[in-house]
């Protein structure tokens, strides 16, 4: 830690302000007003209090500065003696003087937001102070003489560390408004404090033993002699200043006249002073010239030097870097045909592998099956993601030590390049055998550098390369999605047409399309649900019940809608007599495997409860009964066009 400190200096624009506030108080005719805030003082400056003092200044203003104390020394606090108003907040006081109690005049002190720990005792002598804000410090209790202050109006005590309240402060009646931080109190209790200052004080008095009045009662001698002594007499002085006063204020007066005739002739030994200083300053600066030119003509031949070394060294790379930049996109485009002749034959032989697992599962089989094919390649499209995020942030923070690393070998030449100016003190021979040193220094660090670029590219190869996979696996994941919505829909539409319009619209109105199956697989129409209650729908899977009385109350007026108007009868589905099948032509080969001799008896998919009697054409499936066959435009298992329908006949 060091013994001495140098003291902070204000800058021009706040010694400026500072001496134009000085002599703006000195002027005939000011106010007395004496206002040096914001003019980075460390310490209130000697003239400030002789100004307070000679010219009897009662409103000193010195927040928003760098003060630690108030007093410096070789000052008195007498100065301060006709003070009224001290404004001290946004500064770095850590204590007040002991001897605060001399401000008798003082009516309002603030010291917001300062290091003060402690308030001096000597202020209960204050007895004329009003008003006395301490916010924002570090204190952590409030001394017992602050009872004393019998014209105390406002005091605000929030942004300490006080929990208690001095017993002391009931005697102080004047008190109109406290404020305190409520939650951290301790006596009095938080919720008296959180009540208001007349409940704090009420709670003090009792505490006390005394009798609690209202502040209304006391104020009226503090508010008469408050006016008594800020009022004036026209004429001159009143009939209370006395013949000693007057002699008082000539003596003040020669006092001010003496302090501003030194104040002058100080003024001008600091001219005289600059000015030498000044004459001092240009011889120095004179040699500093002459030797920087000698210097910066040895220096910009060196400098000369390096640049053409350095755009030779910049075309190599450049060249280098198209060559390899070629060599990349010629892999690039070996590597896409590759992927792209991998991806046609796996494509086939996923097709190949699907065919024939379709050909031995039901349609729920198939279902389960997709999901768990959506599932494990979303699994691993997230475990890709995974991957290149890590492999991302690898690269990121390589790039980064690749960067600091540029820029510590940057610095290093910058340094490198300023000790060149040390240089003129050596031999010339011996400054030549390191400049050349120095270029072989520079000439490693390239070759470096290009190694780390190299290695760069690489990487973003690498990462190229795996955001191209992430892409197809993207839009595969995509196109599964699609072609799942698409075949709900188609099998939605076919359980509609299988179903009577009035009940696939009731359902829709209810919103319970998701029942359409259920209702499809029992074949319900309106006349058997007006022939079934709540607990046969419980039965079949409606688990609403609010569901079940709407829907049987909803088929009910249907049914009386069309007994009233028979043309509203709903219309009974007609299904198509099936025609001779016809021969398929030779070019149309089927891809179902060719029958066994001993037929096998299956369900039907679609309503999976009668028997498989239908072979779609041209895939060769056999997977619906007759009556199901007849709105499907699909095949439901391979998804290809029905081109023909035929109707198989077993013997008995």
């Amino acid at each position: 830690m060091p013994l001495f400190f140098r003291k902070r200096k204000p800058s021009e624009e706040a010694r400026k302000r500072l001496e134009y506030q000085m002599c703006l108080a000195k002027e005939a005719g000011a106010d007395d007003i004496l206002d040096i805030s914001k003019c980075e003082l460390s310490e209130i400056p000697f003239g400030a209090f002789a100004t307070c003092k000679v010219l009897q200044k009662k409103v000193l203003i010195v927040h928003t500065n760098h003060l630690t104390s108030l007093l410096p020394k070789s000052c008195s606090l007498l100065s301060l003696a006709t003070i009224k108003v001290l404004d001290l907040h946004d500064n770095q006081l850590t204590a007040l003087p002991d001897d605060l109690g001399q401000l008798t005049a003082l009516q309002v002190l603030n010291v917001e937001r300062n290091q003060l720990t402690q308030l001096p005792h000597s202020i209960g002598n204050l007895t004329q102070l009003q008003t006395l804000n301490v916010k924002d410090n570090k204190l952590k209790e409030l001394p017992d003489t602050l009872g004393e202050l019998r014209s105390l109006r406002t005091l605000n005590i929030s942004g300490n560390e006080i929990q208690r309240l001095p017993q002391m402060l009931a005697h102080v009646r004047t008190l109109e408004m406290l404020s305190l931080d409520a939650s951290t109190m301790v006596y009095p209790p938080p919720e008296v404090c959180s009540a208001g200052t007349a409940a704090i004080l009420q709670f003090l008095c009792k505490e006390s033993g005394l009798e609690y009045y209202p502040p209304s009662q006391y104020l009226l001698p503090v508010l008469e002699q408050d006016g008594t002594n800020s009022r004036d007499s026209p004429d001159g002085p009143t009939d209370r200043v006395s013949r000693e006063e007057v002699e008082w204020q000539e003596q003040k007066m020669l006092e001010k006249l003496e302090f501003e005739r030194r104040l002058e002739l100080g003024q001008r030994e600091h001219a005289q002073l600059l000015q030498q200083s000044s004459s001092q300053k240009d011889e120095i600066l004179q040699t500093v010239k002459e030797e920087q030119f000698r210097l910066e003509q040895g220096l910009s031949e060196r400098q000369r030097h390096l640049d053409a070394e350095r755009q030779r060294l910049q075309e190599q790379l450049k060249q280098t870097e198209r060559n390899i930049s070629s060599r990349i996109q010629k892999l690039l485009q070996e590597n896409q045909r590759q992927k792209k002749s991998s991806e046609i034959l796996k494509s086939l032989e996923n097709e190949r592998i699907r065919m024939e697992q379709l050909m031995s599962i039901t349609q729920e089989e198939t279902e389960n099956l997709r999901r768990r094919e959506v599932a494990s390649a979303m699994q691993q499209m997230l475990t890709e993601r995974c991957k290149n995020r890590l492999m991302q942030m690898a690269y990121e923070s390589q790039r980064q030590n690749l960067a600091q690393q540029a820029c510590s070998s940057m610095a290093e030449m910058d340094e490198r390049f300023q000790q060149i100016l040390s240089w003129q003190q050596m031999d010339q021979n011996k400054a030549i055998s390191q400049i050349l040193q120095e270029s072989a220094m520079q000439k490693a660090a390239f070759e470096a550098l290009q190694v780390k670029k190299d290695l760069m590219h690489r990487q973003i190869r690498s990462q190229e390369m795996v955001s191209e996979q992430r892409w197809a696996l993207s839009n595969l994941l995509q196109q599964l999605l699609k072609e799942k919505q698409q075949r709900e829909e188609e099998l939605r539409e076919i359980l509609e047409e299988g179903m009577e319009s009035q009940l696939v619209a009731l359902l829709e109105e209810l919103s319970a399309e998701h029942y359409l199956p259920i209702f499809a697989h029992h074949r319900l129409s309106l006349a058997l649900l007006s022939q079934m209650n709540p607990g046969d729908l419980a039965k079949l899977g409606v688990s609403e019940a609010g569901l079940q009385h709407e829907i049987l109350r909803k088929v009910q007026e249907l049914l009386d809608a069309a007994r009233i108007q028979p043309e509203l009868k709903p219309p009974v589905g007609e299904f198509l007599t099936p025609t001779a099948p016809q021969e398929p032509p030779e070019s149309m080969r089927p891809s179902a495997p060719p029958a066994e001799l001993e037929v096998q008896a299956s369900e039907c998919v679609v309503c999976l409860e009668q028997e498989a009697q239908m072979i779609f054409l041209n895939c060769g499936h056999v997977c619906c009964c007759q009556q199901c066959c007849q709105p499907l435009r699909t095949c439901p298992l391979c998804r290809q066009d029905i081109v023909q329908r035929l109707r198989i006949y077993h013997s008995s």
